[in-house]
């Protein structure tokens, strides 16, 4: 059997250090792909065949690969229309694979996670954990009780003058918020009402943020040892919210601020061999290989641009603090003396927002207003250009310096979805996203929204939410500066409606894709930014 590498201690760390002498890793996968046909045929689009049984699972027979590499393997593999099951390879002994049926398990619980990850120490007692999750990412989603949605709940959220006066309505177009009028409310049974309701968990997404913090902190109570790496393997979770909130139960993390594209974990025994051949990992090293060779897997693809990052977790509270500055910074601009100031000030923050780096969250694949997840140091260096010497200008060149470089590759490619746009993220300092509800003020807003900007856990009351985030939570009965700042922006801004609530469309590779245009890398750049 091959020597397990080790993983090294982060000399950075504050708590006390694992002893890893001899220590093998210990590698666990979540995969919640049971809510997406795609995920589970992959790499096979044809509906008409059957759905490879697990031990032909694309992802199994890469887990297999790291077990070859002298990795512990655990992972729990939810099927669509099958079990969900929990596989098991020692180190060294890819043909010792267990495959136990699990039933069928509910992946968007903490309950899961944790007790998955305390069956995986059992079998596989380690100090050096890594930790990935498989599936759909959605950034901030919000812990909703979807027992207390009601007609009422639904038909009311609270944004100041906004409190009681939307309804659902029904065109030939969609379903969607829009202010009270004399339209009926439409009916909670509707048939395509969970596709769209921003007051319910759009089909598909995951585990909510505060449930993921919640299942590490359970694990860790039990005796699991903390992630000493956590690779987001899906779009949008290199977010402020999520790390901020998983801060506390890992050291570093690797995601992706955009959309990522679902491999079924091809690049993880590249990942496990660079750590057999160095011998040893600190776990920031090993943060980075997750996010090198899926940026190296992907652009050898072409046509399936992102940008990966990797975060020490320990810096998280010292981000969301400067956020919270420059919010309080902005919302101070926005509240002048003189209330005929307020105009120039605002004027000047919109630009901003709008000339920051925005993420897809809406229909349609330009990556610009209206969608709503933004880059946080992309916001900061608007900030600067927008406003000149003093308080908010301040807060942005703290904020750049909180957040550092995350930043570990980012392509300049055409995506496949839409070949007339070009996604460009070559800026080293971009990825971090964070969620800004209706950046131009064009009273469109993102379906989490009226939990985002609620605070409350009074499952009760509109919009039914059970748990804040701390990076949400209200502190002596204010709201956080953020979240202050984003009322303040839409101070007497018309409501219009809310985006649905869509899992991302594209998560895989297209198989089928033949780029007809010229791809990017063929013709002369242009200069990092331009798109």
């Amino acid at each position: 059997m091959p020597m397990r590498p080790l993983l090294e201690e982060s000399p950075a760390r504050k708590h006390k250090p694992r002893d890893t002498q001899r220590e093998g890793v210990l590698f666990a996968v979540y995969a919640p792909l049971g809510g997406d046909e795609a995920l589970s045929r992959y790499p096979n689009p044809d509906k008409a065949a059957p759905i490879a049984p697990i031990g032909k699972q694309a992802l199994v027979l890469a887990l297999q690969q790291v077990a070859a590499e002298g990795i512990d393997v655990c992972a729990l593999v939810d099927v669509f229309d099958d079990d969900s099951y929990l596989v098991e390879i020692p180190a060294g002994n890819a043909k010792g694979i267990s495959i136990v049926s699990a039933w069928k398990q509910d992946m968007s619980a903490p309950q899961a996670l944790a007790g998955f990850l305390r069956r995986a120490h059992q079998r596989f007692p380690c100090r050096a954990l890594v930790l990935a999750l498989e599936g759909h990412g959605g950034g901030f989603v919000p812990d909703i009780d979807s027992a207390r949605i009601t007609a009422a709940s639904a038909s009311n959220w609270s944004l100041g003058a906004q409190s009681g006066k939307v309804r659902w309505v029904q065109s030939e177009a969609d379903i969607h918020f829009a202010p009270d009028g004399n339209s009926p409310a439409l009916p909670m049974m509707a048939p395509t009402l969970p596709m769209m309701a921003p007051t319910l968990p759009a089909t598909r997404l995951p585990m909510s943020t505060w449930a993921l913090g919640a299942a590490l902190r359970n694990a860790q109570k039990a005796g699991v040892p903390r992630p000493a790496v956590v690779h987001f393997n899906n779009c949008f979770n290199a977010s402020t919210e999520l790390l901020h909130t998983v801060a506390p139960y890992a050291d570093h993390a690797t995601g992706y601020a955009n959309y990522d594209f679902f491999t079924a974990g091809a690049t993880y025994p590249k990942v496990f061999h660079r750590l057999r051949l160095a011998g040893s990992a600190t776990p920031a090293q090993l943060a980075s290989w997750f996010a090198e060779e899926n940026g190296l897997l992907l652009k050898a693809k072409k046509n399936h641009p992102s940008v990966g990052s990797t975060v020490a977790l320990a810096a998280m509270p010292g981000v969301a603090s400067a956020i919270n500055k420059l919010a309080a910074a902005l919302t101070a601009a926005l509240r002048p003396a003189n209330a005929a100031d307020r105009p120039a000030a605002l004027a000047r923050i919109k630009q901003a927002v709008v000339d920051t780096q925005h993420y897809d969250t809406a229909p349609g694949f330009e990556l610009k207003v209206p969608d709503q997840f933004v880059d946080v140091s992309s916001l900061a260096l608007a900030l600067q250009t927008q406003f000149g010497p003093g308080a908010v200008a301040a807060a942005a060149t703290a904020l750049l310096a909180a957040v550092g470089k995350v930043w570990r590759y980012g392509d300049w490619d055409r995506p496949w979805m839409d070949e007339t746009r070009i996604w460009d993220f070559r800026q080293q300092h971009l990825g971090l996203n964070i969620l800004l509800p209706d950046p131009a003020l064009q009273g469109i807003w993102d379906w989490r929204s009226p939990y985002y900007l609620s605070g409350t856990v009074d499952a009760s009351k509109a919009p039914a939410h059970r748990h804040v985030i701390n990076f949400l939570a209200d502190t002596n009965s204010t709201p956080p500066p953020w979240v202050e700042f984003i009322v303040e922006y839409h101070r007497d801004v018309p409501f219009v409606g809310f985006m649905p609530a869509l899992a991302p469309f594209f998560p895989l590779f297209n198989k089928r894709f033949k780029g007809q245009l010229p791809h990017p890398g063929d013709e002369k750049p242009g200069t990092p930014g331009q798109r």
